[in-house]
């Protein structure tokens, strides 16, 4: 299996603003962890216990606490249907898949993982994700995502008012028109840009409708699109992003 990576973000409880402060990465059966540069965006964060070092690297062949703790046990009743909600094939999906498709979100915490989203050769991507903010939605937009299918096709909008993020990008229906909610921000703060420049740069479609599933489940869309060369470098390539250690020492 090939590296698979993810960045870890946070809240901070005064500004509220999300910051990418580590990279976990999972390969050949070994798991790694890199404090970044988000991490020493604000005097707010705090390191994790055990992993106090913003400059080392962690390794271990089994998942640090922060991120095993994050997941649901495959022995309770319910773990079918959670990972049929994430559309993964519980013959396959590892720890990795389940934290970055369910976002390893815990009520308890301000902490959030997302996947690496990986370029082919000419910058082409596909990325599967769940819309946010199902449960702020009117009956009348509930009623339309129970009715949409698999491979609907929707469009992106730029919230360009929105007071709280710059780069909200809203997802609609097209015939009848209907907000369905928005992108999740990691995702939005790389593409408000490239779509700002054109919007038919990229497409999105329903992957999933898990209508039984809580809000934040419900509605699973894949995004593709292709990035021109000038954009390439910096995609998912931040500041924020930039590991306080390299690899191995």
């Amino acid at each position: 299996m090939n590296k698979q990576t993810a960045f870890l973000t946070w809240q901070d409880p005064d500004s509220r603003d999300w910051h990418v402060i580590g990279v976990l990465e999972y390969e050949k059966e070994q798991y790694s962890f890199r404090y970044t540069q988000g991490s020493k965006a604000t005097n707010n964060f705090v390191p994790f216990s055990g992993m106090e070092n913003l400059t080392k690297e962690y390794k271990s062949s089994g998942l640090f606490p922060v991120f095993q703790n994050r997941l649901l046990s495959s022995k309770r009743p319910e773990f079918p249907k959670f990972i049929s909600w994430l559309g993964l094939n519980p013959e396959t999906a590892n720890n990795m898949d389940v934290l970055t498709r369910s976002g390893g979100v815990r009520g308890t915490d301000n902490l959030q993982l997302f996947p690496k989203i990986e370029l082919g050769s000419n910058g082409e991507f596909e990325h599967v994700f769940f819309v946010h903010g199902v449960r702020y939605l009117p009956d009348s937009a509930q009623q339309r995502i129970d009715a949409l299918k698999s491979g609907d096709a929707l469009y992106a909008c730029l919230d360009i008012q929105n007071e709280f993020d710059n780069n909200a990008v809203l997802l609609r229906t097209q015939n009848p028109p209907e907000l369905l909610g928005y992108v999740p921000r990691y995702l939005s703060t790389e593409l408000f840009s490239i779509l700002k420049k054109d919007q038919n740069s990229m497409c999105f479609h329903v992957e999933q409708i898990s209508n039984e599933a809580p809000e934040s489940y419900k509605l699973l869309c894949r995004v593709t699109g292709r990035l021109s060369t000038e954009l390439q470098n910096s995609f998912m390539a931040g500041q924020e992003y930039q590991p306080l250690t390299d690899q191995g020492n």
